[in-house]
């Protein structure tokens, strides 16, 4: 039995596009490595405040020691000016992970040239490396989740020698808050905060039948997404594919969790330097579009990249599953 070489399994990427911190597009991304842009920052009270949830002490309950990363502060969505079906209603519903995919999509098929260049729409997959979804669904459960606290607070011998009249003021005032800052949960919820349907919208709105699913392992999601994305291509299962990694989940209890297994670092990102005290959160993403390289034509700009099979894993060899 024959065995495939690199060179069978090697793929063009024909297309590309980007969304990351300080970089709204894939040229801005580069000219930013080219001037060595540091992009870390303290985080803002848009995202998550704080003075609520920092505390240097890492022994601190509930809190994190970190409060810097890489965030994403702008991106373009225009989806009726792209004359992409998406209602208002159901744009408020999804989060950022979805808005990113949906722009990152649409970037890397101009890239390659579309639509003036044809695209074989039947046989065109979408995978996608995501872990966590997005933050939005982190602010529904609480708003769902309100009846909870406020059953904790009735409980409370403080707030039950307040008159009937005040305690149920505060209730609803506190109700009437949370649910003003929330979005309301509608029939558009479940789908705009969904993993998988990152890849699934992408799929519908640009109307790609092939393959269309989100993977997730970890840091290494979008790895894992290109290395089946190759399989795919080299198995013949379709002739092009949309593929990379997106996240969008740098909420407060992700710092949180982070911290509390030690994993972030407080004041920069040193991988393998001296000082080295974790790792520094980022956020984005990097889509591409792959052709199996023996069919891909000349790039529109004159510029390509062949790659040969990624082989993401966690290393099994460590004590933790979190490795």
């Amino acid at each position: 039995m024959m065995q495939d070489t690199p060179a069978d399994r090697a793929v063009a990427i024909v297309g590309v596009a980007a969304i990351m911190p300080d970089a709204p597009d894939a040229a801005t991304f580069w000219q930013n490595i080219q001037d060595g842009r540091y992009s870390i920052s303290e985080v803002t009270p848009d995202r998550w405040d704080p003075a609520l949830y920092y505390d240097p002490d890492p022994q601190a309950p509930d809190k994190s020691y970190s409060k810097i990363g890489a965030w994403v502060r702008s991106f373009d969505w225009d989806p009726l000016g792209w004359k992409l079906p998406v209602p208002p209603r159901v744009g408020d519903a999804m989060d950022d992970a979805q808005k990113w995919a949906v722009n990152l999509a649409r970037a890397a098929l101009s890239d390659y040239g579309w639509p003036e260049r044809p695209l074989d729409t039947e046989r065109t997959a979408v995978v996608i490396g995501n872990a966590m979804a997005g933050e939005r669904h982190y602010l529904t459960a609480l708003r769902v989740n309100f009846p909870e606290f406020a059953r904790e607070l009735e409980r409370s011998a403080t707030f039950a020698a307040l008159s009937k009249d005040v305690r149920e003021a505060i209730l609803d005032e506190t109700g009437n808050g949370l649910r003003a800052a929330i979005p309301a949960i509608t029939e558009d919820t479940m789908p705009g905060e969904l993993a998988n349907i990152i890849a699934g919208r992408v799929a519908n709105l640009f109307n790609l039948r092939g393959p269309s699913y989100v993977t997730d392992a970890a840091c290494a999601s979008g790895l894992a997404a290109m290395a089946a994305s190759v399989e795919g291509l080299v198995n013949g299962e379709y002739d092009a594919v949309l593929t990379g990694g997106i996240d969008r989940n740098m909420g407060a209890s992700t710092y949180v969790k982070f911290c509390k297994i030690g994993a972030l670092s407080a004041t920069g990102t040193r991988p393998y330097a001296n000082g080295a005290d974790g790792f520094v959160m980022g956020e984005g993403g990097t889509p591409a579009r792959f052709q199996a390289r023996s069919t891909a034509s000349v790039w529109p700009m004159g510029l390509g990249a062949v790659m040969p099979l990624p082989l993401p894993s966690l290393d099994p060899a460590m004590p933790s599953s979190t490795a």
